[in-house]
């Protein structure tokens, strides 16, 4: 008997090592893959900048130098930004290395915050381009997604859980929308392309489309994570509050719904940072064009900041390389903030 005993306890030890050691094994990993994003990409943040006509039109960036013209500072070139900020020789001359090196012992050239990086739109110049045009259109991608996934999934959830007749059809509809749940995100792409372009004929590449694309991916989430919160409330609830005399649509509204707001929140702002995150569907329905001025509507063409890095990642500009990793850096900051927001929401509504 104590031989048995000995042997469960060393497996429940192992079992409890294994268990830590992948926990700390998924933390390394993440946190080198953290830390090669932020060591690639925190130059984003920073530009480098020549004093006004203090070096060769070569060296400078030639819009910047029309619009900086009677400033004190210059936008330097990529070449020059990426060889001052990490010695990369790229296409530079030795003419120019000199040139740049003068500039550097006679203090005309600087690194200083690149605010452009948040105000301007994409650009075909790394030193230029920005995630203002990405960031906006996702604001409006995910308003749409928003007012279409809500009260649709609160709706069809509340209809299922509370009211709906517990036969085949309704088994069937659960079914489906369990199974939807999981269907890989390009399908909806290839959904929303049929459905809101070919049959509706709304524009291609606008925040309307692609809100309403990723409204039908977010619909079966939220359905999903309602239904759950709504089970989780005590039926000893709801019949104390019928057999008190409260009509069905009392006890869901005064005290079904407020007992599973947390929960409901919760998958609501999940699917919400899910559909913040995603690329592939966007991709079908041609958000995928280069835009470069800010959408001012719904209807206009618009991009969405995951798409946008994936444009920045294919170019062969070494400066889109460091824009790259400040724009995922700007994507993880929003998801983490999306997620912290449940958080509070859980916590602050179940105590």
């Amino acid at each position: 008997m104590k031989l048995i005993l000995k042997k469960r306890h060393r497996r429940e030890k192992w079992f409890k090592r294994t268990g830590q050691m992948s926990l700390y094994l998924v933390l390394f990993f993440l946190g080198v893959i953290f830390m090669e994003i932020f060591s690639t990409g925190y130059s984003a943040f920073l530009r480098t900048e020549i004093a006004g006509g203090s070096a060769p039109q070569d060296l400078l960036n030639a819009f910047e130098q029309y619009t900086n013209q009677k400033k004190s500072w210059s936008i330097a070139s990529d070449a020059v930004d990426m060889y001052y900020k990490h010695g990369k020789l790229g296409k530079l001359t030795s003419n120019q290395l000199d040139t740049i090196n003068s500039l550097k012992e006679n203090g005309q050239i600087r690194l200083s915050f690149n605010w452009a990086f948040f105000t301007h739109s994409d650009s075909r110049e790394p030193e230029l381009a920005g995630i203002w045009g990405g960031l906006l259109g996702s604001i409006l991608t995910l308003l749409v997604t928003f007012t279409t996934a809500f009260p649709l999934g609160i709706g069809t959830a509340l209809y299922l859980e509370e009211f709906a007749p517990k036969n085949r059809l309704t088994h069937l509809l659960e079914a489906n929308i369990n199974n939807l749940a999981a269907v890989p995100s390009i399908l909806f792409g290839l959904l929303g392309l049929v459905i809101f372009i070919h049959f509706m004929g709304l524009p291609r590449p606008s925040a309307l489309v692609g809100g309403l694309t990723l409204g039908l991916m977010s619909l079966p989430v939220i359905i999903v994570a309602t239904r759950a919160a709504l089970s989780s409330v005590p039926s000893t609830l709801k019949e104390s509050a019928l057999g008190l005399g409260a009509t069905p649509l009392q006890v869901l509204f005064h005290h079904v719904i407020p007992s599973a707001l947390p929960g409901i929140m919760t998958g609501l702002i999940l699917s919400l940072a899910r559909a913040l995150g995603e690329t592939a569907p966007l991709l079908m329905i041609g958000m995928v064009a280069f835009i470069g001025n800010p959408p001012s509507s719904f209807l206009d063409p618009a991009t969405v900041l995951p798409v946008q890095i994936f444009n920045w990642s294919r170019s062969p500009e070494m400066g889109f390389v460091e824009n790259t990793s400040g724009a995922i850096l700007i994507l993880l900051l929003l998801l983490a903030l999306l997620n912290g927001i449940a958080i509070f929401i859980r916590k602050k509504y179940e105590t």
